[in-house]
């Protein structure tokens, strides 16, 4: 199987999909893209790259789109199901990447970092104007509960935070809150 990879994935992604398939890594988008595509039976992209309904209609080979990720807004859904293409996502690869970069932004904030940063560079000594809070005891309000909220509110109550949690697609006794 001829395979497109068009936006950077990880090392081990790639080798194991060169172990079964022939595979081009190329950063095309849009026309190019679409220029290029005819050929191949799959494409793996990540946020990065639109596959639109041009690209889909000029991928005359076109069997499966993986999504390296969760979210598959950047892909023509109904376009790809006209063509009778599967769309596959990977909705707990980055789980844990995710969920760590979210506590770190809140921590972050919490803490004034990159405004200590840029007083320290200048040379000053802000202790007193950038006291931060902490989290603990802290609430934390998620709106969306699955796989990263889920990992988000564990690593929250670990730093001591209570969690709220809102998915209108998680039904109460499902959330792991």
């Amino acid at each position: 199987m001829k395979i497109l990879v068009t936006d950077p994935v990880a090392d081990e992604a790639m080798d194991m999909l060169r172990e079964r398939h022939d595979v081009t890594f190329d950063n095309l988008t849009g026309s190019g893209l679409a220029a290029e595509i005819g050929s191949y039976h799959g494409i793996m992209v990540r946020s990065g790259t639109q596959v639109t309904r041009e690209v889909i209609e000029a991928a005359d080979n076109l069997q499966v789109i993986g999504r390296a990720g969760i979210g598959v807004d950047n892909i023509d859904l109904e376009a790809a199901s006209e063509h009778d293409v599967k769309v596959v996502n990977s909705p707990t690869g980055a789980t844990p990447s995710v969920a760590e970069l979210t506590i770190a932004h809140m921590l972050s904030l919490a803490r004034h970092l990159p405004e200590a940063d840029r007083t320290m560079k200048a040379g000053e000594w802000a202790k007193k104007q950038l006291k931060g809070t902490e989290l603990k005891g802290k609430t934390l309000g998620l709106v969306g509960c699955g796989n990263i909220g889920s990992l988000v509110a564990e690593y929250a109550q670990a730093l001591g935070m209570t969690v709220i949690g809102y998915d209108p697609y998680i039904c109460e006794e499902d959330l792991l809150l």
